[in-house]
């Protein structure tokens, strides 16, 4: 009984001796497969490019500034021969198929007007009042536009404050240019990785940026040379797509 005893005290302290070597070795213990990473995995090689689309368009639509000033010695005058002048240009473009839709008051004014100061500096003295009704007026039919100016200064305008032309189908402008980005990158990727001895693979990202046609502005219209059939030019509108494509090469 004495001899097993001392063979298991012995076999305990072999092992109690075995780890402490192994902990003053310094071993170290594996880790699993899903702590590491094996040398071959690296990033896939890849080409980024940035290809650009445009398409010019002629605009379609446009939006008149006009309307009625008139003056008298007093403001009730004043104002009542405005709205009487205003009524019958509103009438007049109604009647020239502007849907009533389409007539937007923008301003209306009465302001006094003053006589010029004395060269002594003396003060101002009111001579009369000034009325204004402004009014926004939107026109599809640009073949149109020159004879509703002139209709409006026969109906009594006296005030065009500009045009503003745009093109109204701009999804599909910007579809057709960002049709012509897409090619643009891909011919650009496509050659880089001809000259590299690579292939194209799947694209890895995809960016646009795009600018939007801006309105065309064109300055005040002086009324005394709105006569018949007002020449009016809209010109050409370009709106721009840029894509930002990064390809994966094999």
């Amino acid at each position: 009984m004495f001899k097993k005893n001392r063979r298991l005290l012995a076999v305990i302290l072999l092992g109690i001796l075995g780890a402490v070597l192994l902990i003053s070795t310094g071993c170290d213990i594996p880790t699993s497969s899903a702590q590491t990473m094996s040398d071959d995995e690296t990033a896939p090689r890849s080409i980024q490019v940035r290809g650009n689309g445009e398409v010019s368009a002629q605009p379609d639509v446009a939006t008149v500034r006009l309307g009625v000033q008139t003056e008298a010695e007093n403001a009730e005058d004043a104002l009542s021969q405005n709205n009487e002048s205003m009524q019958s240009l509103i009438t007049a473009l109604e009647n020239a198929d502007i849907p009533t839709d389409d007539i937007q008051t923008q301003s209306v004014q009465l302001r006094p007007r003053y006589e010029e100061p004395e060269p002594n500096g003396g003060t101002r003295e009111v001579s009369g009042y000034v009325a204004s009704n402004i009014v926004e007026v939107r026109v599809e039919e640009l073949d149109a536009l020159g004879s509703i100016l002139d209709t409006a200064v026969q109906a009594g305008g006296n005030r065009i404050e500009g045009i503003q032309f745009e093109v109204s189908n701009t999804e599909e402008l910007q579809d057709q240019a960002r049709e012509a980005a897409w090619e643009d990158a891909r011919h650009k990727a496509e050659q880089l990785a001809s000259l590299a001895g690579a292939e194209l693979s799947a694209p890895l990202h995809v960016t646009e940026s795009s600018d939007r046609p801006r309105p065309v502005v064109r300055e005040e219209v002086a009324m005394e040379r709105a006569a018949a059939a007002v020449p009016v030019r809209p010109g050409t509108q370009t709106l721009e797509v840029q894509v930002s494509v990064e390809w994966e090469i094999q």
